[in-house]
């Protein structure tokens, strides 16, 4: 019978990490809130909410005999921000993906490993690319932050959280419909950096495959959002 687990150098628990990361949200959105009031001298003054909803391209981790592979899935959240001056925009974004793990061995079958939650928390900047009266403004976006990987417990039994420090580079547009709801449309690469310590093992009468060793985990995701402007 086929059998897999996950093993990790550093395993994180999941209400750890989200706890610390909950704590970082909070202490941000207070700090953009407390921020936005001084923008008002720039005629640029409130505070910037967007939902977003999107489709994210997981990523593949290789190993001897074939590679891990996580299923693209739609992702949803949300961003707060605020102008920081003319053209920068500063906001806190998280998203969220629910997804599978699926081990695709180079021989034998594909399987389902486990069930896997997402958690992208990124501070970004935006740089907005003016073009005079058009309601459309490109932009390109960068951010930092951490990714939380929250595995669900499987067949195969109980797999360790992880917690990573991760960046976003990437570009969109903001269509303006009126001066307090905009559209956004935008695409990023997402790289979880260090995914050093993982291990996957998996085979037949106690042999083994394992995937070991320092790499990055390349994601992507293309989303729309509604934006809307709190305040003057």
């Amino acid at each position: 019978m086929r059998h897999a687990s996950w093993r990790s150098r550093a395993r994180f628990a999941p209400r750890a990490g989200a706890g610390l990361t909950a704590a970082l949200l909070v202490a941000l959105t207070a700090s953009l809130l407390t921020i936005a009031p001084a923008r008002a001298q720039q005629g640029e003054r409130g505070v910037v909410i967007t939902p977003t909803v999107g489709w994210q391209w997981g990523g593949t981790l290789q190993y001897t005999g074939g590679d891990v592979h996580i299923n693209a899935a739609t992702n949803y959240g949300g961003t707060i921000g605020t102008v920081v001056r003319p053209g920068l925009f500063v906001e806190l974004g998280y998203t969220y993906q629910a997804s599978k793990v699926i081990g695709r061995p180079n021989l034998g079958p594909d399987f389902d490993l486990f069930d896997l939650g997402t958690h992208y928390y990124q501070i970004s900047g935006l740089h907005f690319i003016p073009r005079g009266e058009s309601k459309a403004t490109p932009y390109l976006i960068g951010g930092l932050g951490m990714t939380i990987f929250d595995p669900h417990t499987s067949q195969y039994g109980e797999f360790g959280s992880k917690t990573l420090f991760s960046m976003s580079l990437g570009g969109g547009v903001r269509v303006a419909m009126n001066p307090k709801v905009s559209i956004r449309l935008q695409s990023r690469l997402l790289l979880p950096i260090n995914w050093a310590s993982g291990g996957v093992y998996f085979g037949t009468g106690g042999s083994g495959l394992s995937v070991s060793g320092g790499s990055s985990l390349p994601q992507g995701d293309a989303s729309l959002g509604i934006s809307f402007k709190l305040g003057q």
